[in-house]
């Protein structure tokens, strides 16, 4: 739900289609990250979800001018489709003074390149939000039996 709903934010809105948008976004994801495999979730497949997030924020961070990008941006985008990778670039604005803005030319080259390199595909830009995958989460039993445990009183709960 989080890796459909921001890909789907990012999508469609042009103000976050930056470089700085794409360095906090890649840390948020990284700190995700971190936290699946802290708790052990490796095996999960919330890693994969999270996948086209990542590749997005890259795409967002990577430069956007000569051939050599070209190249860089076509190895990046394995999970995104064609159409989001040129959705994203066709949003990102010029920024005074810090960013150069994507030609359309370039733009054209990357799109014309993606579809070579890995079909025309359905032509999906949005990523389905409904779309819920199980997450199962280790179960370790207590050594404390419920029949041990003693509420107090002044906690007012009764029915415990």
């Amino acid at each position: 739900l989080v890796s459909s709903t921001t890909l789907n934010d990012l999508l469609l809105r042009k103000d976050m289609c930056s470089s700085s948008c794409g360095i906090q976004l890649r840390y948020k994801i990284s700190q995700v990250q971190q936290w699946l495999r802290a708790e052990g979730l490796q095996q999960s497949g919330a890693l994969e979800e999270l996948e086209p997030l990542v590749q997005a924020a890259q795409l967002l961070q990577v430069k956007k001018v000569t051939e050599e990008d070209v190249q860089a941006i076509c190895s990046l985008c394995t999970v995104l489709t064609p159409q989001q990778a040129v959705k994203i670039l066709q949003a990102y604005p010029l920024a005074v003074g810090l960013e150069e803005h994507v030609s359309s030319r370039f733009i054209s080259i990357v799109e014309r390149q993606l579809q070579d390199q890995y079909g025309e595909g359905p032509g999906q830009l949005l990523v389905n939000t409904s779309h819920l995958f199980p997450v199962h989460l280790p179960f370790t039993a207590s050594p404390l039996h419920l029949d041990e445990l003693h509420v107090p009183d002044t906690l007012n709960v009764p029915f415990l």
